[in-house]
C-alpha cells in the first residue's frame, strides 16, 4: 500500500503564499504575543541599544540653563490728559499679540541686546572666538561654497560677523504667548545660568524701551508735521475771509443778523404760510368730498359736520321723541287715528327741517373750500413776486455761499489742527509704554537641556517600540517556511520530520545520533527513517536521494545521520556522495579517502571495494567523491553509473545518495529518476518559498517520487511555539536528553 503523495504540476503552478501576505496585512493579538515571545531577544537588544545611544548622546551634550522673563501688554491709559495718544494703544487680540512676538524676535531688537551686553565678545555666541566652532566652520561644506572672502557689509550696514552673532543669539531665544492672556514669555538658554537670566531681563527691558521710543518718535514726527500744516491752514483761512468781505462789497449784499438776506427771510415766511394754507385746503377738500359722496347715497346726515351741528342734534332729539309717541299710540289706535296722523305730520315736518339744515351745512363746507383755495392762491402769487424780486440776488448769493463755506472750512481745519498740536505737545511728557515687565528672570538652579529624565523616559518605550516594529517586520516579511503546515499547504508534500538546529558543527550533529540517541536531533532523524519506511509499505525504498533547493540547507548532515541511524539498527548502509561538483561527505566527518572514489568506481579504474570508506562511528560505508569530473551530468546518466547503482542495491539494504542542490545544476534530476524515493530538505525559515516550489516543480518534471520533506535546522524553541504554542516547547523538551 502506497501512502506517498505525488505532486501535480497544477498544484505547484497555482501555489501561493497565503500565510506570508495575509499575515502582513492583518496582525492579531496572537501574532503580537508570538512576536514578543519569539523575538524578545531582538526587542530587548534594540531597546538596549537605543537607551545606550540616548545616554551616550545626552551625557555628551553641553548643559544649557533656561531663564524666563514675562512681559504683559498693559491696556491701561494715563489719565493726566483726556486725549488719544498719537500712537494708539495695542489691542489684546491674538493677532497683535503675535505681532509683538515678532518684534521680540526681530533682528533689530536682538542687535540692541547684543550691542548692549557685548555678546559679540562672548565665545558662546560668537563662533569665531570658539576654537572648536572655527574648526567646525571650516569643515562645513557650505563655507567652502562661500569662499574665503573677508567680512562684507549688508545693505543695512550689519557685518556678516555681527549678523552671525545675532542669529546665534536668536537661536537661544524663545518667545511665546502665555495661554489666552496678553502676557508674553521670554526665555533664553545659555551654558551659564547667571548669563541666561541677565540676557532674558535685557531682552524684556529692551522691548519695553523700544515701545517707548516708538511712541516718542511718532509724537515728534506728528508735532513737526502739525506745525507745518497749521502754518499753511492759517494763511488759507485769512485769504478765504478776505474774499468773502470783498465779494459782499462788490455786489452790495446785506444780510440780517442771522446772516440771511431780507428777501430770503420774507420768502421763507410766505413759504411757511403757503404750506399751512395748502394743508388747510387739502383738509377742507377732503371733508367736502366725503360729504358730497354721502349726500349722493342719501346718508349725508351721518357725515361728521352734520352730526356735529347743534341744530341737527336738537331736531333729531325731537324726531326721536315723536317716534316714541307713535310707538305708544300705535299700540292703542289704528293708523288712521287723528293723533297718529298728527304725529306723522310733525315727523315729516322735522325731516324736512333736517334735510334743509343738512343742505345748508353742505353749502357751508363748500364755501370753506373756496375760501381756503383763494387764500392759498394769494400766498402763491406773493411768493412768485418775491422769487422774481430775489432772482437776481440769488445768483450773487450762490457764489457768496461758496466763498463763506470755503472760509468756514479753512477756519475749522485750522482750529482742529491747532487743538491737536496742543494736545500732542502736552502728551509728550506723559507717554507710557503699552507693555511692562511683570516677572524678571531668576537665575536657574538646574539645566533645562538636555532633560535626561525625559530623554530616558522617551528612549525606553521608543526603544521597545522600535524593537517590536523591527521584530514584527522580520517576522512578517520572512519568505521562508516556519511550520510543517505551510509546506504541506503550499507544496502538497508531507513533512515527516523537523530536524532541530543544535548550534554545533555538522560533524558533531552527525555524531549526536550515536552519542546522544535520546536527543531531539536523533529523534528527528528516526522520524525521517520512519517516514521513509511508511512512504511505501508494500515495497520500502532502498535507494534514497536526499536533495535541497540551494546549498547550506543541511542535506549532507541529514544523509549522514540517517545512514548512521540505519546502520545502528542493523541495516547495511552505504552513503554515496553524488555531489560531483562540491563533494562534502568526508569533509563533514573529517575522514580520509581511500584509493579512489565515485568517479573512479564508475570509470572502472579502481574496484568498488577499494573506493569505499568505513564510517568511524558505525558499520555504514561511504562512497565518496575524490575527483570532480568535467561532465558530472553525463557521468551520472551513464550506463556505468546505473550498473554501479545496481551493484549497490544487491550488496546493501539502504543506499543513501547525497546529491547536489536542485536549482544550481541538473545532476539531481538524473539521480531522482534512478532512486526509489527522494527526500526534499528545506531549511527552516531560510529557504525561500519560491525556491522550494521551483525545485519541487523540477522533480515533478522528471517524474521523480518525492517521498517526504524534512524541515531542517529549525530553532527548537521558536518552531514549537509557531506550531504548538510556547508552553508546549518545554513540555516536549522534557522528553529529550540533550
Amino acid at each position: 500500500m502506497t501512502i506517498q503523495k505525488t505532486l501535480l504540476s497544477e498544484e505547484i503552478l497555482s501555489a501561493k503564499e497565503p500565510d506570508n501576505k495575509a499575515d502582513i496585512s492583518a496582525v492579531g493579538v496572537a501574532d503580537i504575543l508570538r512576536v514578543l515571545q519569539v523575538r524578545r531577544k531582538m526587542i530587548f537588544g534594540v531597546a538596549l541599544i537605543v537607551v545606550a545611544l540616548t545616554v551616550a548622546i545626552v551625557t555628551q551634550m553641553t548643559p544649557l540653563y533656561s531663564a524666563k522673563a514675562v512681559v504683559m501688554l498693559d491696556q491701561r491709559k494715563n489719565n493726566l490728559a483726556d486725549i488719544d495718544s498719537v500712537l494708539s494703544g495695542l489691542p489684546s487680540d491674538k493677532t497683535l499679540v503675535e505681532n509683538q512676538v515678532q518684534i521680540l524676535t526681530s533682528l533689530e531688537l536682538a542687535g540692541r541686546v547684543v550691542d548692549k551686553l557685548r555678546l559679540d565678545r562672548d565665545p558662546e555666541f560668537n563662533p569665531k572666538l570658539n576654537p572648536l566652532g572655527t574648526v567646525l566652520g571650516y569643515l562645513n561644506p557650505i563655507s567652502w561654497l562661500r569662499g574665503g572672502s573677508a567680512i562684507t557689509e549688508t545693505k543695512e550696514g550689519i557685518s556678516a560677523g555681527r549678523s552671525a552673532v545675532i542669529h546665534g543669539f536668536l537661536s537661544r531665544l524663545s518667545v511665546s504667548p502665555v495661554g489666552l492672556s496678553t502676557a508674553i514669555s521670554v526665555s533664553v538658554e545659555s551654558a551659564d545660568p547667571g548669563k541666561a537670566a541677565m540676557i532674558a531681563n535685557a531682552v524684556a527691558d529692551a522691548y519695553v524701551e523700544d515701545q517707548l521710543d516708538a511712541k516718542f518718535q511718532a509724537t515728534q514726527k506728528a508735532t513737526q508735521w502739525l506745525s507745518g500744516r497749521i502754518s499753511d491752514l492759517s494763511h488759507q483761512a485769512q485769504a478765504a475771509d478776505a474774499a468773502v468781505q470783498r465779494y459782499k462789497a462788490e455786489h452790495n449784499i446785506n444780510t440780517a443778523a442771522n446772516g440771511v438776506s431780507v428777501v430770503q427771510q420774507q420768502m421763507s415766511d410766505i413759504n411757511s404760510q403757503l404750506i399751512l394754507a395748502k394743508a388747510n385746503l387739502a383738509e377742507k377738500q377732503a371733508n367736502y368730498g366725503s360729504l358730497v359722496a354721502l349726500e349722493k347715497t342719501g346718508q349725508a346726515a351721518n357725515a361728521a359736520p352734520v352730526v356735529a351741528s347743534p341744530l341737527i342734534s336738537t331736531l333729531r332729539g325731537q324726531e326721536t321723541d315723536l317716534d316714541r309717541q307713535l310707538a305708544d299710540l300705535s299700540s292703542k289706535y289704528l293708523p288712521s287715528h287723528p293723533k297718529i296722523l298728527n304725529l306723522q305730520a310733525q315727523k315729516e315736518n322735522l325731516e324736512a327741517k333736517i334735510s334743509v339744515e343738512v343742505q345748508r351745512i353742505v353749502e357751508s363746507v363748500h364755501n370753506d373750500v373756496i375760501s381756503a383755495s383763494a387764500h392759498a392762491a394769494s400766498l402763491e402769487q406773493s411768493l412768485t413776486q418775491l422769487e422774481a424780486q430775489g432772482a437776481g440776488q440769488n445768483q450773487s448769493e450762490v457764489q457768496l455761499t461758496a466763498l463763506e463755506s470755503a472760509a468756514t472750512s479753512s477756519r475749522s481745519m485750522y482750529e482742529a489742527f491747532l487743538g491737536r498740536l496742543n494736545q500732542t505737545q502736552g502728551q509728550e511728557g506723559i507717554e507710557t509704554p503699552d507693555a511692562r515687565v511683570i516677572s524678571y528672570a531668576e537665575t536657574p538652579s538646574a539645566p533645562a537641556y538636555p532633560n535626561k529624565k525625559l530623554a530616558l523616559s522617551v528612549a525606553i518605550p521608543a526603544g521597545f517600540l522600535l524593537g517590536f516594529l523591527l521584530a514584527l517586520s522580520v517576522e512578517r516579511l520572512d519568505s521562508g517556511f516556519r511550520t510543517s503546515s505551510q509546506i504541506e499547504n503550499m507544496l502538497g508534500l508531507p513533512v515527516v520530520t523537523v530536524i532541530p538546529e543544535a548550534g554545533t558543527s555538522a560533524a558533531l550533529l552527525a555524531d549526536l545520533v550515536i552519542d546522544k540517541p535520546m536527543s531531539s536531533f536523533a529523534e528527528a532523524i528516526r522520524g525521517l527513517q520512519l517516514g521513509l519506511m511508511l512512504s511505501n509499505v508494500d515495497k520500502q525504498p532502498q535507494v534514497i536521494v536526499i536533495t535541497s533547493s540551494m546549498p547550506g540547507e543541511g542535506k549532507t548532515t541529514a544523509a549522514l545521520a540517517l545512514a548512521r541511524i540505519g546502520a545502528h539498527s542493523g541495516l547495511r548502509v552505504v552513503i554515496v556522495d553524488a555531489d560531483l561538483r562540491r563533494p562534502n561527505v568526508l569533509k563533514t566527518i573529517n575522514q580520509s579517502p581511500a584509493m579512489g572514489g565515485l568517479v573512479e568506481a564508475i570509470t572502472g579504474k579502481i574496484p568498488l571495494a577499494d573506493c569505499l570508506v568505513k564510517d568511524a562511528r558505525t558499520s555504514a560505508v561511504i562512497l565518496p567523491c575524490i575527483k570532480t569530473p568535467p561532465n558530472p551530468a553525463d557521468m551520472l546518466g551513464s550506463n556505468a553509473f546505473i550498473s554501479l547503482l545496481a551493484t549497490l542495491r544487491r550488496e546493501y539494504d539502504l543506499v543513501i545518495i547525497d546529491s547536489a542542490p536542485m536549482l544550481p545544476v541538473n545532476d539531481t534530476k538524473i539521480l531522482a529518476r534512478l532512486a526509489d524515493a527522494v527526500v526534499f530538505v528545506i531549511r527552516w525559515e531560510k529557504t525561500a518559498r519560491a525556491a522550494a516550489a521551483s525545485a519541487v516543480r523540477m522533480l515533478q518534471d522528471v517524474r521523480a517520487t518525492v517521498a517526504c520533506v524534512a524541515l531542517t535546522r529549525a530553532d527548537p524553541e521558536r518552531f514549537h511555539y509557531y506550531s504548538y504554542g510556547y508552553q508546549s516547547y518545554y513540555g516536549y523538551n522534557e522528553y529529550y536528553s540533550q
